[in-house]
Parts: structure tokens; C-alpha cells; sequence
């Protein structure tokens, strides 16, 4: 939670906390009570002690605390069935004829910011029907006699219309027939006049809305649309789902100041009176409603003809459009790469790339005209940074790819929404990688999308199956573009290359777009022409395989533990990082069991650049058994190569060993890719007690001299579970230490000069100062504390963007109070360091200033968050401020109170943080029950904790002894 959210919360002006400490009147009495036991308990202990001459029976005293009861929490009512898809209605749009008139300007009055709109739709009657159902919402649609026609297309027949009507609830235009439509017949559907409001861009960026912009000292307005995934039928009446393709005629009627665009080029333009015009665009391939789009707009362009004759456009403000130039080169490079890969021309006649100031996506792959949030779009080498180039470029391919992955080809229903997007995220790294191979984007796939499907997935709370049955309910159908649907998507299309090779992956996929042009599709299809591609190769039932890794969520963890030279035993399991999570009942499952295919190679035969020559599936079992002939007595072995497969890897500690000094004595001999995933695989699986934890710091013994930014951000990424876990241990110094001479070298060779370098050397340097800094470089501290005391001088803030955080955080650790209250201060005058400048609050390690922190602030919650997570002095400052401030926490904040209390369970480790943790919950029995169950939640974690701790401290410590020696 932000500041801002935080504040709003209050439901009034911020409050300061009393001063003093605020303890509660029963809280009071229940400590009085709780002593007064005790003296008596002590006075009763000498009066009953025996004489040593003397025998009794044992005094046996219950001291256990009193806790909430352990709620059942009720479970929420099944919602109403979906029953209003409209395929079942047996009507199928062939064509759209809209005409809409757009009113945007003051001269327009009462009329500004609406729309009205007429429409005739061709349908064809595939089964008998006497009603027409198709989508609208938020639409004023007029019923009355004479606007709603409906005619037999060949013969201009008229069919009566009996009744028209808006069935609010599944969001249906509804139109009762006199007679029935007969089947293999087409019927004209006339809607005389419709319209709406036009959405505001601050507060609703979907369907049709409309913003403004400055430009020289002028106000200028503007609209577009945005239909994805089923809004258009916010602007027209239609049969707004993936099932159904028709073609386009658009006409738009608007003020001459602005030209319109649209997926097809114009086709005709008529000057009006009053500056008024009209606009009609071509006819466009069959494609789903969600694709059309509009635009209008004065914005110039710049243009350019691709290789294949297409001309592309990129339309921007005036005084932006100089920064368009990048977009122009990666757009025409990226379609003909994807053209000329996947063997299909793009088929439009033309593609306009705008880039709209307020725009809620990242960007839309309408067909012919992909809308852009500006800043996604636009590229300034002497404003942005280089990662923000690499963002662009991938953005571009991303969209480019849509128009394959998506618009040729749309997926049937939503349920499987990842042919589109799951394609598209994976298909979008090739140009990338194609224009700009310094950025080995192969590589970071593994940090911008595997860790984040991998996250999800191990998760109850938020894993999902790839493919899942979604309703026609709108949250349903809004909730399925999610992290599963587009890096879970994209692992999957990677995963392919786990077990087929890539000339039948390359064909499978290029016939699979070609025999499904303008179609819906499923995944079916898909599986379909991979299995006929691996005919004569590996004769792969690739439906069977890739079942279990998208009808089931989750993925497993397979255990490899050599029992004999040549074998070793394989164990999968589903997957969580959490031991004592469960996976959901929520969507059905294959029994968590899959295919997995084994990529493996081993010392004497080092094979990462044939990943399929040592290969085996280890079938839809639990157990089995990996066939290592040729493998010798000493080999390291490696399955899953470069983590091709989405899964994760565990091995007997033999092997954990063999593997840590491979890497220290040449860990080129590993691909970036499979020492990624080695170290990230050990880490993880470490979590949940598969593994201990020294084998995984052993592993990272060698990473002094990694230079790869993957690899180091998932370490990194890593490090904030081992620092929990020691920050109040005796041990925290030598873990301190260890990671500030892993980090050192590369620190020395990036340094701080953040003009240098592309994009992968640009975050590597932010990680690196960022690691060097919270690890204590004593370089990196001199220079953070130099920039601040410049920025506390003179006024004027020295700090790279890139480094804020860390930087403002090093120099008051390292200070006092003077740079305490320069932060206090400034967070107050300076709303766009305010968030950055707060956390840095908590860094002091100084407990006076944290508690005048906690005691002072307008945001408590926020501020309990920052003091605990920096440091051991600020878990205990702010776990005595909550014990003793509970009551006004709870009467201001009501229930999340509680969630910040539990919160504290990710650092509780010890027996004496489960007693505490136990104190607080006896001394508030009376919680609610979701309070409750959150706490027995967040009790268990803690006994995980402290079994994690008895598991891993012993052996972490002799470690710690033999490589950080603190002497």
C-alpha cells in the first residue's frame, strides 16, 4: 500500500498517534493479572516444595495461553451459471455496416462527449430461432416502432419484431420475433439509433473515451477506443465474443480539426457544413469485434514503407513525435521478421502505430492500427534509458506478433486466452533478439517471464490452470489476463523445445496458422499439428503430453538422487514453495502427476548445445528411474537443461557438491541460462526444506566472477528469504560479509556512471549498487553519503533515479538525526521523492529515531513495514510499538491492524517469537474470526520457520566460519 492509499484509509485527516505508549484498559488488566498469577504461583510453588525426606506427586501447572478459537471460515455462495453465450442461439454476424457520429468540442453543448450511432448487421442463420440476442452495455438504444428492423437479406422481407429490450444483468440486447428465422438464410438486422456517453480517461479507458492534452499553451481533445477483450459492445450492439469474425464498414461523422484513423486505410472522405466530415474506411478481414478500432486525433506522423511494401506509420503529438524514429525502425523490421518466420504475409494493406498520452494497456494489437501508451512507444536516447529501448522494442514484437497469434488466428473462448497472449509474450523475444542480439534475450526470459510464471504457479492463492472454464461473467472473462495466460503461456510455447526439436516446433506452428486462418481455435488444434510435425522424429502424442502441463495448475519439483554409477532415481512432486500450502480444489486436476521430459548431460560428456541428445520422459508417474550409461563414477550431472522444461530440479547432495566446484573452477562450462537456473532452482527448493540451504550458498561460492544480469538479478532476487532468516542472528555479520565480497568485483568494474552500457549492463549496474550499498561496500556507502549531504547542501538532489532508494537508505543508516529530519522534512515539500524518502525513514539504526518515526507519522501501518524490514533494531522498534499501540491501531485501522501484526511472521524464527506471537493473540481473544484464521495462518508459518532454522542454522554456521572468516 502507497501513502496516498494509506492516508485515504484514515477516512479523515491523518491522525498522529497519542504521545507516549497506549496500552488498553483490558490489556491493562490482563498483564496485571497475569503477574499477580505468577507471584502467587511462586509463593504457592515454596509452600507445597517437599522436604528432601519427603515424596509427592508432581505439581503439574497448564501455563499455556488462552487463544482464539480456530474459526471454520463460511465459504461463499456458488454464483449463478452463466447460461447467455451466444453461439447456442445459432445467428452468426458476416458483416457490421456502423456509422457513428462523435461529438467532442464545446461547440457541440449538450451533445459534447457523447456519441450516437446506427448499425446494420448481416447475419446467417444456422438454426432455427425466434429471438436475436447479442451484446450491449451501457448503450441507449431506441426501441421504439421503426428503429429496430429486421429483413430477409435476398428479398427485403421484413420479420416482425414483437418486443426489443436490454437484459441488464448479462449485458444482452435482446429482440423477440414475430416469426421464425429459418436456417441457412440471411437476415439484415437494422438498429436505427443507439448511443452513449463518451468515456473520461481518468476515470474509464474502456469502450470509447475520450482525454486532453497541452501542446504549445493550446488544450487539445482527443478519443479513441479500446474493445479488448469485450467492450465494443459498449459503442455498438454485437456479437462481442472470440467465437464470432465478420467483417467491418466503418464510417465516422466528425469535426474537420481532427483526422480519424482506423484498422483499414480511408476510403472516402466528404466535407460536411459547419466543419463537420465524414470518414469511411475500407472493408476489413473477418476478424472478432474486439479488434476494430477508432481514432480520432490531430496528431502528425512520420512513415516508412517495410521491406514487403506495406507502409507504416507512427502517429504522435507534434512535439513528441521526434522520439518516434526508434518505433518506426523496430515496427518495419519486426513485421517483415515475422512474415518472413512464420511464413505468412501480415495481409493488411497498411499499420499505424499511435501513441495515445492516456492509455490503459501497455499497448493493443487492434489489426492495422496498435494503440500504445506513449511512453511504451516512444523512445528519446538522451531522456530514457536503454532498458526502456529494450522495453519498446519487445513491446512492438509482442504486438506484431498479435497479429498472427491472436487476429489470424483468435482463440475460441476465453478460457484459452493464452494462444493469443501466451504466444505473443513468447514469440515477442525473436525480433528482439534478431535486432539487437547484445541483449541475449533468450537469457532473460528466464527473469522477466519463467520466474514470474514459476511464482504464480507454486502458490495456491494464485495458481491456475492454462487452460481453466471461464463463465460469461465479466470479472471472469477480465480475471484470465493474468501472469499465468501471458508468461505462464509463454513458458509453455518454450517449453515445446524440452522435447521437439525446433524444425518440428517451426513447422508445427507454421502449418497450425496456416490451416487456421480467420479461425477461432483451441489448443486441440494446436497439439494437433505438433504431433503430425513429429511424425518420423519422436512420434510425440503431444496432446497427451501437454494435457497434464495446462488442465492442471502447478507444476512439479522432480528429485534426482544417484543410486548406482548409472542410475539414479527420479521423484516428482507438485511443487510449493510454501510447505504447508495445499493446492486448490478450486479447478480440477490430472492427480498433480506430468510428463516431463529430461534434458540431462554430465562431465565427461558435455552436451548443452544438443539439449535433446541425452533425453528421457519420465512418464505420468510419481517415481522412476534416469538411465545414465556411459556416465561416470565422479560426473556432475545437470537435468533440464537451460530450464527448458517448466519445472524445477532437485539432486542428492553429492551432486549439489559436484556442481559447486564445477562452477568455481570454470563456470563457462554452464550456459548462463542452466547456472540461472541451478542457482535459482537451489534457492527456491531450499524454502520449502527440499533441500539445505548450504548446498545452494555452496553453489553461489563461484559468483564473484558471474557477470551475467539474469543470473545475478535471480540471486539477488533470492537474497531476501536468507536475509530474514539471519538478520537477528549471531551469524548475520559473516552473511553480511560474504555477500559484500561477492558482490565487490563486479561494483569495481560497473560503478556508477549510468550513461554507459545497453540495457542489459544498465540494470546490472542498478542491482549491483543496490547489493553493494544494503551489504555495506564501503566505496558504495562513501558515495551514497556523499550524494545525499550534496542533496542536503545545496538543494539540488544528485542522485541517480536509478538508485534513490538505496541511496537515501545508506545515508541516514550511516548518519544521525541530522539525516533523519532532512528525509522527515523533505517527504513533506516534495510529493515525488515522498514514498522513496518515507521507506528510507525506517533505515536509521539508531531505536530513539525509529520510534519517533512510528510515533510521529500520519501513515503507522506503512511506517511498522519500513522499520521492520531493514534491519534487527527496527523488527524489535517496531514489534514493542504495535504491542503497545494495538488498541488505537485497531480502533483506526480496524481489522488490517491485524494484518500488520501478522505480518511479523515472516521474521519470527525462534521459540520465544512463537510465545509472542501466541501473548498478543490470548490478550485479543475477542478478534474476528477472519483475524483468527489469518493468525493460526501465520502461527504455523512460524513453527515453519523455526524447523527451517533448526534444519539450516548448524550447517550455514560452519560454512559461514570456513569461507567469511571474521578475523
Amino acid at each position: 500500500m502507497n501513502y496516498r492509499e494509506e492516508f485515504n484509509n484514515l477516512g479523515e485527516e491523518g491522525k498522529k498517534l497519542p504521545s507516549g505508549y497506549f496500552v488498553t484498559k483490558k490489556t491493562a488488566i490482563c498483564i496485571s493479572a497475569f503477574f499477580i498469577c505468577v507471584i502467587i504461583g511462586v509463593a504457592t510453588m515454596f509452600f507445597l516444595l517437599p522436604s528432601p525426606f519427603q515424596t509427592c506427586e508432581e505439581v503439574v501447572t497448564d501455563c499455556t495461553p488462552e487463544l482464539p478459537e480456530e474459526p471454520v471460515l463460511p465459504t461463499s455462495e456458488p454464483r449463478e451459471d452463466f447460461d447467455e453465450r451466444l453461439p447456442g442461439i445459432g445467428l452468426y454476424p458476416e458483416n457490421y455496416d456502423i456509422t457513428l457520429t462523435i461529438y467532442l468540442d464545446e461547440e457541440d453543448g449538450e451533445d459534447r462527449f457523447t456519441f450516437v450511432g446506427s448499425e446494420t448487421i448481416y447475419l446467417r442463420c444456422d438454426k432455427e430461432s425466434d429471438v436475436i440476442k447479442m451484446n450491449s452495455r451501457f448503450l441507449n438504444v431506441n426501441v421504439d416502432s421503426g428503429n429496430v428492423v429486421v429483413t430477409e437479406s435476398d428479398t427485403g422481407k421484413e420479420i416482425g419484431v414483437h418486443k426489443a429490450y436490454l437484459d441488464e444483468l448479462h449485458e444482452l440486447f435482446v429482440i423477440e420475433l414475430s416469426s421464425t428465422l429459418q436456417v441457412d438464410q440471411t437476415y439484415n438486422v437494422e438498429l436505427k439509433e443507439f448511443g452513449a456517453a463518451i468515456g473520461n480517461a481518468d476515470f474509464d479507458q474502456y469502450g470509447m473515451y475520450y482525454q486532453s492534452y497541452d501542446i504549445y499553451g493550446q488544450t487539445r481533445w482527443m478519443c479513441n477506443t479500446k474493445f479488448t477483450p469485450n467492450y465494443a459492445r459498449e459503442v455498438f450492439p454485437s456479437f462481442d465474443e472470440p467465437h464470432f469474425r465478420s467483417t467491418f464498414d466503418l464510417t465516422l461523422i466528425h469535426r474537420d480539426k481532427r483526422w480519424a484513423l482506423s484498422n483499414m486505410p480511408v476510403k472516402e472522405t466528404t466535407t460536411l457544413n459547419d466543419g463537420w466530415m465524414t470518414t469511411s474506411f475500407d472493408t476489413t478481414p473477418n476478424m472478432v469485434t474486439y479488434l476494430l478500432v477508432l481514432v480520432l486525433a490531430d496528431f502528425p506522423k512520420i512513415s516508412t514503407i517495410t521491406k514487403n511494401g506495406y507502409e507504416l506509420n507512427v502517429w504522435a503529438r507534434e512535439d513528441h513525435l521526434y522520439a518516434a524514429n526508434y518505433s518506426l525502425y523496430a515496427g518495419s523490421e519486426t513485421l517483415t521478421y515475422f512474415e518472413e518466420l512464420l511464413e505468412m504475409p501480415y495481409g493488411l494493406p497498411k499499420m499505424d502505430f499511435v501513441a495515445v498520452p492516456d492509455y490503459a494497456a501497455g499497448a493493443t494489437e487492434f489489426w492495422g492500427c496498435v494503440l500504445y501508451r506513449e511512453n511504451r512507444l516512444l523512445y528519446d536516447e538522451n531522456l530514457n534509458t536503454p532498458y526502456d529501448q529494450q522495453r519498446v522494442a519487445a513491446i512492438i514484437g509482442h504486438e506484431l506478433a498479435h497479429m498472427w497469434f491472436g487476429n489470424y488466428l483468435t482463440c475460441d473462448w476465453w478460457s484459452e486466452i493464452w494462444l493469443n497472449e501466451g504466444f505473443a509474450s513468447f514469440y515477442e523475444y525473436l525480433p528482439v533478439q534478431y535486432l539487437h542480439p547484445e541483449w541475449k534475450m533468450a537469457d532473460q526470459f528466464m527473469n522477466l517471464d519463467l520466474e514470474s510464471a514459476f511464482r504464480v504457479d507454486s502458490n495456491s492463492a494464485t495458481a491456475r490452470p492454462l487452460i481453466r472454464p471461464v463463465s460469461g461473467w465479466r470479472d471472469e472473462i477480465t480475471g484470465v489476463f493474468d501472469t499465468t495466460s501471458y508468461s505462464g503461456g509463454a513458458c509453455t510455447v518454450r517449453s515445446l523445445k524440452s522435447f521437439l526439436s525446433d524444425d518440428v516446433i517451426h513447422t508445427g506452428i507454421v502449418n497450425y496458422v496456416k490451416n487456421n486462418l480467420f479461425s477461432a481455435v483451441v489448443s486441440d488444434q494446436l497439439w494437433s499439428e505438433l504431433t503430425l510435425a513429429d511424425s518420423g522424429h519422436g512420434n510425440t502424442n503431444v496432446k497427451l503430453v501437454m494435457d497434464t502441463w495446462t488442465l492442471q495448475h502447478g507444476h512439479p519439483l522432480v528429485t534426482v538422487n544417484r543410486t548406482a554409477i548409472d542410475v539414479a532415481a527420479l521423484t516428482q512432486e507438485h511443487f510449493m514453495i510454501d510447505p504447508n500450502d495445499e493446492a486448490t480444489d478450486e479447478f480440477d486436476n490430472l492427480g498433480y502427476l506430468w510428463y516431463v521430459p529430461l534434458t540431462f548431460t554430465y562431465e565427461s560428456d558435455v552436451s548443452f548445445d544438443d539439449p535433446l541428445k541425452h533425453f528421457q520422459w519420465l512418464n505420468k508417474v510419481k517415481t522412476g528411474e534416469l538411465d545414465l550409461q556411459g556416465v561416470n563414477e565422479n560426473d556432475w550431472l545437470v537435468v533440464n537443461i537451460n530450464q527448458m522444461g517448466f519445472y524445477r530440479v532437485n539432486y542428492d547432495n553429492e551432486n549439489w557438491h559436484r556442481l559447486s566446484e564445477a562452477l568455481k573452477n570454470d563456470h563457462t562450462v554452464f550456459p548462463a541460462q542452466t547456472r540461472t537456473a541451478l542457482l535459482d532452482d537451489c534457492f527456491k527448493i531450499s524454502q520449502p526444506m527440499y533441500t539445505d540451504q548450504v548446498n545452494c550458498l555452496r553453489l553461489s561460492e563461484y559468483i564473484h566472477n558471474e557477470i551475467e544480469y539474469p543470473t545475478w538479478e535471480l540471486m539477488i532476487d533470492n537474497l531476501p528469504f536468507l536475509y530474514r532468516a539471519m538478520m537477528r542472528t549471531a551469524e548475520f555479520g559473516e552473511f553480511e560479509m560474504y555477500w559484500r565480497q561477492k558482490i565487490t568485483p563486479l561494483y569495481e568494474i560497473l560503478g556508477w556512471d549510468f550513461s554507459k552500457g545497453d540495457s542489459l549492463e544498465y540494470r546490472l549496474r542498478t542491482e549491483v549498487i543496490n547489493t553493494a550499498c544494503r551489504y555495506g561496500n564501503e566505496e558504495c556507502v562513501g558515495n551514497a553519503t556523499k550524494l545525499y549531504a550534496e542533496w542536503m547542501e545545496t538543494g539540488n538532489n544528485p542522485v541517480p533515479s536509478e538508485v534513490k532508494g538505496v541511496v537515501y537508505c545508506t545515508a541516514i543508516n550511516n548518519g544521525g538525526f541530522k539525516e533523519w529530519n532532512f528525509a522527515n522534512e523533505e517527504s513533506k515539500r516534495n510529493a515525488a521523492e515522498a514514498n522513496n524518502l518515507m521507506s528510507a525513514m525506517g533505515c536509521s539504526k539508531e531505536p530513539w529515531i525509529l520510534e519517533r518515526y512510528l510515533k510521529d507519522t500520519l501513515y503507522p501501518l506503512t511506517a511498522i513495514s519500513e522499520v521492520r524490514e531493514k534491519s534487527a533494531v527496527g523488527y524489535s522498534v517496531a514489534w514493542s510499538y504495535v504491542l503497545e499501540n494495538f488498541e488505537y491501531l485497531n480502533a483506526t485501522y480496524g481489522d488490517t491492524a491485524y494484518t500488520y501484526v501478522w505480518d511479523f511472521s515472516a521474521w519470527m524464527n525462534t521459540e520465544f517469537d512463537l510465545n509472542q506471537l501466541l501473548f498478543f493473540a490470548s490478550m485479543n481473544p475477542d478478534m474476528s474470526s477472519y483475524a483468527a484464521s489469518d493468525f493460526y495462518d501465520n502461527k504455523l508459518q512460524v513453527e515453519t520457520n523455526i524447523k527451517w532454522m533448526q534444519k539450516n542454522r548448524a550447517g550455514i554456521q560452519q560454512w559461514l566460519e570456513e569461507n567469511v572468516p571474521l578475523s
